[in-house]
C-alpha cells in the first residue's frame, strides 16, 4: 500500500474541525470501551516507566495517549504535518514535531523509553518497518514497545509485521491491550 494513501487520510484528519481525539486518532470504528488511561497505564507497566523518566511516542496522533503522559518526560513526533499542528492545538504544552519513523531526528540514548502504539499497520513495507525498529532502539536507553500490532489485516490497506519476526528478534509479545479477547492483536516489547 502507498505511503501517500495512509498520509492523505491522517492530513485531512488534522485539517479537520473535529477535536474528539477518537476520531482524530484513527479509533472510531471500535464499539469496546477504548480508554486511553487504562493503555497508558498498561504501557507503563509493561515498559516500567520510573516518574521522570524520559518518553518518546513515535506517530503520536492528535494526543490521544499523550494526553495521559504529562507527568512524564514526554516528547511525540508524527509523519502528518496537520496532525502535529492539532496535537499542539488540543495540547499546547506538548513538545511534539514533525518526523518520519524511520528517521527520528534525536540522538542515540536520546528518551528513556520509546513507544508507538496503532502505527505498525499504517507502514509501507518490511524494509521501512524494519528501519522503524532500528531507529526506536537507536533513540531509547531502556527498552522499545510496539502497541497494537495486528496477526492479520483487517483490511487490504493495513501492512503487518511478521510476529515472529519480532520473536527471533528478541521481543516479549504481550497481548492486547484493551480487549483481552482479541487475539489478532498483540503488543512487541524490548529491552535496548
Amino acid at each position: 500500500m502507498s505511503r501517500k494513501f495512509w498520509k492523505d487520510i491522517w492530513d485531512k484528519k488534522g485539517e479537520s474541525n473535529s477535536k474528539d481525539l477518537l476520531y482524530l486518532d484513527g479509533y472510531e470504528h471500535l464499539k469496546i470501551d477504548f480508554d486511553s488511561k487504562d493503555i497508558c497505564n498498561k504501557i507503563i507497566k509493561l515498559m516500567d516507566i520510573k516518574p521522570g523518566e524520559s518518553i518518546l511516542e513515535v506517530a503520536c496522533g492528535a494526543g490521544f495517549l499523550a494526553r495521559e503522559l504529562q507527568d512524564y518526560n514526554y516528547v511525540g513526533i508524527d509523519y502528518s504535518k496537520t496532525i502535529v499542528q492539532k496535537h499542539k492545538e488540543l495540547f499546547p504544552l506538548h513538545d511534539v514535531a514533525v518526523s518520519e519513523s524511520n528517521s527520528i531526528p534525536y540522538g542515540e540514548n536520546s528518551y528513556d523509553n520509546v513507544f508507538c502504539f496503532g502505527l505498525f499497520q499504517y507502514l509501507p513495507s518490511d524494509v521501512y518497518a524494519a528501519q522503524t525498529i532500528l531507529e526506536m532502539k537507536r533513540v531509547a536507553k531502556k527498552g522499545i514497545f510496539l502497541g497494537d500490532l495486528k496477526t492479520e489485516t483487517t483490511r487490504k490497506e493495513h501492512y503487518v509485521y511478521p510476529k515472529n519476526k519480532l520473536i527471533e528478534d528478541g521481543f516479549t509479545i504481550s497481548p492486547c491491550l484493551y480487549d483481552s479477547n482479541d487475539v489478532e492483536r498483540f503488543n512487541a516489547y524490548c529491552k535496548v
